[in-house]
This record gives structure tokens, sequence and C-alpha cells, in this order.
């Protein structure tokens, strides 16, 4: 599950969604409810260089 997080998170960020757009993403597509906040720390933890 952690491939499909981080791959929707990648591909919506250069896409140039919103961060509460991914979120909502994930749990319609996926069923998998994450908080915004988790999120930041996620695109932190992944080193990004991507403004969210």
């Amino acid at each position: 599950m952690n491939c499909v997080i981080n791959n929707s998170i990648t591909d919506n960020l250069r896409k140039g969604k919103k961060i509460e757009v991914i979120r909502r993403y994930i749990q319609m597509k996926y069923g998998i409810s994450i908080d915004v906040v988790a999120l930041k720390e996620r695109i932190k933890s992944m080193n990004l260089k991507l403004d969210y």
C-alpha cells in the first residue's frame, strides 16, 4: 500500500493537484482514509521538491 499512496501523491503533485484533492482521491479510489497532515509528512519524508 505504501507504493500506491506514494505513486498517487507524486503523480498528482506533478499535475498540480492540491493535497485535499489527493486525500479525497486516495480515499475514493483505494478506500484508505488518510489525514492531510499525514500526507504532508509523507511528502517531506519522500524528499519531493514539489510545492503543495
